[in-house]
C-alpha cells in the first residue's frame, strides 16, 4: 500500500506543470496536463513563416521512475520515428528566423558533425520513445543517433 502511495505521488508532482527551453525566436515547452499525458509544443516567434509550423504540438503518453521519464509518441506507430532525431520542418524564406531557411541548413561537407543553425535553434525534437532526465527543477532531453545529437534543458 506505501509503495502504491508513494508511486502515485512521484507521478502527480508533474501534474499541471510545464517546463520550457526558450531562445529569442523560439519556445519549446513541455507541459503535464495528468498524471500520464503530456504534450512538447513548440512555438516559433516569427511573424513571417507559415503558420502550419508557426506552432507544433506531439502528444505523448509517459511515466515518471524516480528521476526518469519515459515519453511514448501517441502518434507515432511502431518504429515510424525512431530513427529521426528531429521533425523535417519545409524550408521557408523568413527574415525573423533566418535559421528555418536554406542557407542555414547546408551541412559543411568536411565535417558531418557541424550543426547547422536551424539544428540549433529550430529542430524539433521528434519523441518516439525517449528518456527524459529530471535534475532539481528541470528536465533533460537528449537524443542521440548513429552520428548526431540534440538536447534541451527545460526550466
Amino acid at each position: 500500500m506505501t509503495l502504491l502511495i508513494v508511486s502515485c505521488r512521484i507521478t502527480e508532482d508533474l501534474v499541471n506543470k510545464s517546463f520550457a527551453y526558450k531562445s529569442k525566436k523560439r519556445t519549446l515547452e513541455l507541459v503535464f496536463d495528468s498524471d500520464s499525458t503530456c504534450r512538447l509544443i513548440n512555438t516559433f516567434h516569427c511573424s513571417d513563416i507559415d503558420l502550419e509550423i508557426k506552432e507544433l504540438t506531439t502528444y505523448c503518453s509517459y511515466k515518471r521512475i524516480k528521476d526518469r521519464v519515459f515519453l511514448r509518441n501517441l502518434d507515432c506507430k511502431t518504429d515510424t520515428c525512431a530513427y529521426d532525431l528531429y521533425m523535417d520542418i519545409p524550408l521557408q524564406n523568413s527574415v525573423e528566423c533566418d535559421f528555418l531557411n536554406e542557407k542555414s541548413r547546408i551541412q559543411q561537407t568536411f565535417n558531418p558533425n557541424f550543426s547547422t543553425e536551424y539544428k540549433k535553434k529550430g529542430a524539433y525534437p521528434l519523441i518516439d520513445i525517449d528518456t527524459l532526465q529530471v535534475l532539481k527543477n528541470k528536465i533533460v532531453l537528449y537524443k542521440q543517433n548513429g552520428v548526431e545529437s540534440i538536447g534541451f534543458i527545460f526550466k
